[in-house]
């Protein structure tokens, strides 16, 4: 095995990890209310970015075309995703969670 297999090696082993992540963090589903990120503890969103971007990624923050839902884009983890967290669901929670997630 040469360093090019090797290298291949560790890109597909950390490409197979990222979709394994992005699988427990998705929480589509139905929707009940508005999302409003004006709500969202700040602290909770400031570590999720931390971790996101601390191996080189990003986040999108935004909302579903009709505002109904939670639109985080994530870069960096992969191929490119959106992951929508309708506002039945905690965001705050679902941020921790899925900075944990990425501390991992």
């Amino acid at each position: 095995m040469g360093p090019n297999d090797r290298a291949q090696n560790k890109k597909d082993e950390r490409l197979a990890a990222a979709r394994s992540k992005r699988k427990l963090r998705d929480h589509s589903g139905a929707n009940a209310g508005t999302a409003d990120w004006a709500g969202v503890d700040g602290a909770a969103l400031a570590r999720f970015v931390a971790a996101v971007s601390r191996d080189g990624g990003a986040a999108r923050l935004g909302y579903t075309r009709d505002g109904g839902a939670y639109a985080i884009g994530i870069y960096g983890d992969g191929d490119p995703y959106t992951v929508y967290v309708p506002p039945s669901e905690d965001i705050n929670d679902w941020l921790r969670q899925s900075t944990e997630d990425f501390e991992a």
